[in-house]
């Protein structure tokens, strides 16, 4: 079987940590002869990946948001269990909106889901442009 991807895409957002691994939120855009994802008349959408760098933490690499990258790695997804309370929080530190939510017979902490995350683990990266004096349009909100 093969798990190989590469990608090129700018950085859409600035890298946080987890653990000792870095991860960056790529936006990448469809070739030409592929199916466009219209965003408007003038332009089409990005698709948005995380990619994770594995010991990338360790402060050996320096992305920022708008570089432009060629990321060669291969597809990963993970499974995981959050409680409704967890995603709340992690919505609020992410919107700029108040953010409310009840529930009838049940604290948000005892609701649950499994949840599913895939991601792009990177094995080399190439930087394509370093992305000074340049900023990407920020991401669509997640629905």
């Amino acid at each position: 079987m093969l798990n190989e991807i590469i990608l090129e895409g700018i950085v859409v957002r600035e890298p946080w940590k987890y653990t000792d691994d870095l991860l960056f939120r790529l936006g990448v855009y469809r070739d030409s002869d592929l199916p466009a994802k219209p965003y408007d008349q003038e332009r089409d959408a990005a698709d948005y990946i995380n990619v994770r760098v594995d010991g990338g933490a360790n402060g050996l690499i320096n992305i920022r948001r708008g570089m432009k990258l060629r990321v060669h790695g291969f597809f990963q997804s993970r499974d995981f269990r959050e409680s409704l309370e967890e995603f709340i929080e992690k919505a609020k530190r992410n919107s700029t909106c108040e953010l409310q939510v009840e529930i009838k017979d049940l604290r948000p902490n005892q609701v649950f889901i499994e949840r599913n995350a895939v991601e792009i683990v990177a094995k080399r990266l190439i930087v394509l442009d370093n992305g000074a004096d340049k900023r990407p349009k920020a991401e669509p909100a997640a629905a």
